[in-house]
């Protein structure tokens, strides 16, 4: 992560180079319509997304196309100590995740989970994927990033692109090691 302890400042920034804004209300109501539609309708609700947004000031992003319409989201949850257990037992629950476990500004980040991405467009799924990769890579790249895939597309991305690899535990957990430890490897 740059060399700040505002986690959701340097993330707001980095994905702002991309296309990416700090996801509204409104936003957050419609990305989320686009992820129900496009990945799953078994998802975080919307009265959650805005509830680690409003904690995290960093969390549900938005990218809109040259036509000015929603063309693609991406969410993640910033984790402090608190969400370490539930990682490490593969149980950590990104349908209704515990608030208290989302770093605020300024708290220390052990882990990020990768929430969701979703696009409607070519472009749109293509900008959500490069944040997705800066996020492992530039602004988080000390910690590890967990998730889980819910379509093909995320799991492709999950193991192929990151590099990611099964959380021992239930539910389809993986994890994606800090990238500076992944390079070093290397």
């Amino acid at each position: 992560m740059p060399a700040t302890t505002d986690f959701a400042q340097a993330t707001r920034d980095t994905l702002s180079g991309l296309g990416l804004t700090l996801a509204t209300p409104g936003e957050i109501a419609e990305g989320h319509a686009i992820a129900a539609r496009t990945v799953s309708p078994v998802i975080a609700s919307v009265a959650t997304l805005q509830a680690v947004q409003d904690r995290t000031q960093g969390s549900s992003f938005a990218y809109r196309g040259p036509d000015g319409r929603l063309a693609g989201v991406l969410c993640i949850i910033p984790l402090t100590r608190a969400a370490a257990p539930a990682l490490a037992a593969g149980r950590f629950d990104g349908i209704t995740p515990p608030i208290t476990q989302a770093a605020r500004p300024g708290e220390r980040v052990i882990a990020v989970y990768g929430w969701g991405m979703a696009g409607v467009s070519w472009r749109g799924r293509a900008v959500v994927m490069a944040a997705a990769v800066a996020i492992h890579r530039e602004i988080f790249d000390t910690v590890p990033l967990y998730g889980r895939a819910a379509t093909p597309g995320g799991e492709r991305t999950l193991l192929g692109r990151l590099g990611a690899r099964p959380v021992p535990g239930p539910g389809g957990l993986v994890v994606c090691p800090a990238w500076t430890v992944h390079r070093r490897a290397a």
